[in-house]
């Protein structure tokens, strides 16, 4: 299965957001006032002008690319427009935040696809973003609706989702463990590594064991309280100790390009990734298998967070009805499809999840099950103060610091870094 981290776990590890250069040849402008549009407002072909010209910017991959320009084409064809599909060009970490850059000159696209939800909290609170009126929630897991939710309404249309699960080498381990004492087992027998420094890769631990990011107040998520030094996140810290200080599975220097080369070589038989990791691996001679996460010390399973992939549309457009209508016709259940099939991207949609055509491919539904548990990440603005104040979970790693104590600096330096951020 071909799959890939590029578009939303770099974008973790990068912090979200930063300033970048202008995109050009977009036209867009003015704001509509569409900000309050009822969320799943109809919008039907009588209100979307004939001769118009969309522009589209597309996150994605050639594979990807291939289709869009197809469905945008015949869009275009239905309604009487024209639709400009423009690949991303800029790179690291002006990839993402190019798009709010220009949105701001009044020079972006009026649709961005593959946008990762993490850095939606962002534009919301600089008023760059359009509800999406024709997004029905129910149509999605609550964990995927919840990561584009904001103030009340949804503001992205997802079109793909992913997690991080187990995977093992079926030469090894023909049954995968599900539960912790069978995973122990396996894992001494034919070892298992991980990202352990980076808190994308530890929150299957540190959220299944009790702990939380920010709290979430009947859907609004509270930067001011932090979870992550409570009774449960100190005992998830624990656990990821252990496996360096106590079963020996791992040393601190472990790093993703490390755990990928271990497992891709077959000198451990269990790794926790994603999809972006199967190809390399399968390239490698490895019969990869993909199964959930197995439960934890307190029988409670792993909390993966989701990486949603969105189409989103620019407040500044000269024409939101019909950018609204263009993202969700990239985005439903038919292009979700044709997205699985160009380059095995899984779909966001409830119905898809359960298509033969991707539970018949045994690494899909692996991916799929562990979404199951999987949580929506934090999609906030203070999010990227998380991840920038990760570099104290290598103390802990390494005994330097006990689990509760480096957790409670991990916490009070997320708060420092929420300062400096918020001015």
């Amino acid at each position: 299965m071909k799959m890939k981290q590029r578009n939303s776990i770099k974008l973790l590890a990068l912090g979200v957001v930063s300033i970048a250069g202008l995109l050009a040849g977009c036209g867009t402008s003015s704001s509509t006032g569409s900000s309050s549009t009822p969320t799943n407002q109809s919008s039907g072909s009588s209100s979307i002008p004939k001769g118009i010209t969309l522009h589209v910017l597309s996150y994605w991959q050639p594979e990807e690319m291939t289709v869009i320009k197809q469905l945008a084409a015949q869009w275009g064809k239905e309604h009487g427009d024209t639709v400009v599909v423009d690949q991303n060009s800029a790179t690291g970490s002006n990839k993402f935040s190019n798009w709010a850059q220009a949105v701001r000159a009044g020079t972006g696209p009026d649709v961005a696809i593959a946008m990762p939800s993490d850095n939606l909290g962002t534009f919301y609170q600089e008023g760059l973003l359009a509800p999406a009126t024709l997004m029905n929630p129910s149509d999605y897991p609550s964990s995927v609706a919840e990561g584009v939710k904001m103030g009340g309404k949804y503001y992205a249309y997802p079109v793909a989702a992913q997690s991080v699960a187990l995977l093992y080498n079926k030469k090894e381990i023909s049954t995968p463990p599900t539960t912790w004492s069978e995973f122990v087992a396996d894992a001494n027998k034919y070892g298992f590594n991980m990202a352990q420094e980076q808190f994308y890769y530890d929150y299957v631990f540190i959220g299944g064991m009790g702990g939380y990011i920010f709290k979430d107040n009947n859907g609004t998520l509270d930067p001011n309280d932090i979870g992550l030094a409570n009774e449960g996140a100190v005992a998830g810290f624990q656990l990821l100790q252990d496996m360096d200080l106590k079963y020996h599975w791992m040393n601190p220097s472990v790093n993703q390009s490390i755990a990928t080369t271990q497992f891709d070589n077959g000198k451990v038989g269990m790794f926790i990734s994603g999809p972006w990791d199967v190809a390399a691996a399968q390239k490698a001679g490895i019969d990869v298998g993909v199964a959930p996460i197995p439960t934890l010390p307190n029988g409670k399973p792993g909390t993966p967070l989701i990486s949603n992939l969105t189409a989103i549309v620019s407040d500044k457009s000269k024409n939101v009805a019909a950018a609204q209508s263009l993202a969700q016709y990239l985005t439903n259940a038919s292009a979700e499809l044709q997205y699985f099939k160009a380059d095995a991207d899984l779909p966001a949609l409830s119905s898809l999840q359960s298509n033969s055509e991707i539970t018949s491919n045994a690494i899909a539904k692996g991916f799929v099950d562990q979404l199951n548990t999987a949580v929506a990440s934090p999609n906030i603005a203070q999010m990227q103060s998380v991840y920038s104040a990760q570099s104290i979970i290598t103390s802990i790693l390494n005994g330097k610091l006990t689990a509760s104590a480096g957790a409670k600096q991990f916490v009070a330096n997320i708060k420092s870094a929420i300062s400096v951020q918020e001015g």
